[in-house]
């Protein structure tokens, strides 16, 4: 994982050099790899039996050593829990995310009326001149829709 050798003191006074490779693997390190792996499955190096395996050699190695081991055939890689976004790129799905909030809306309205059409139809059906029931079914789901309409509205603004 390291690159670097770090003295240790086997006895007071005496320093002697430890290979990075035999150093204890912690959880952490043990997740990175995984992800490099997935990285490397990902790209089509690894196959998914090959994955498996190493990624059971992962879990249960003890040192930097045998972490490296895993990693030693693919190609270096950057870290693939921070990938570079380009700007274009985050405002192309902002953009794309406002298309989908709209349709999402009309989806929302459109099964609104849908269902409130039905309510009020079995109150004609069951109970013509009677109470209103279907009253409190539209103003609860009304107050719903109202709140995802003004959303989409300031969202599609904010664009």
């Amino acid at each position: 994982m390291s690159q670097h050798r770090e003295p240790t003191t086997a006895v007071v006074g005496l320093t002697e050099t430890r290979a990075p490779g035999g150093l204890r693997a912690g959880d952490d390190d043990r997740r990175r790899v995984i992800e490099w792996l997935q990285a490397h499955y990902v790209a089509g190096r690894l196959t998914q039996a090959e994955l498996e395996e190493r990624t059971e050699q992962a879990l249960a190695a003890r040192t930097l050593g045998e972490l490296d081991a895993l990693l030693t055939d693919l190609p270096q890689i950057t870290d693939p829990s921070t990938s570079q976004e380009r700007p274009d790129g985050r405002r192309e799905r902002r953009r794309h995310r406002g298309r989908g909030a709209k349709q999402g809306f009309a989806a929302h309205a459109t099964s609104y009326v849908l269902v409130m059409t039905l309510l009020v139809a079995i109150w004609l059906l069951t109970t013509p001149g009677g109470y209103f029931w279907p009253v409190w079914p539209m103003l609860g789901w009304g107050i719903g829709l109202a709140s995802h309409g003004l959303a989409t509205l300031r969202h599609s603004a904010a664009t």
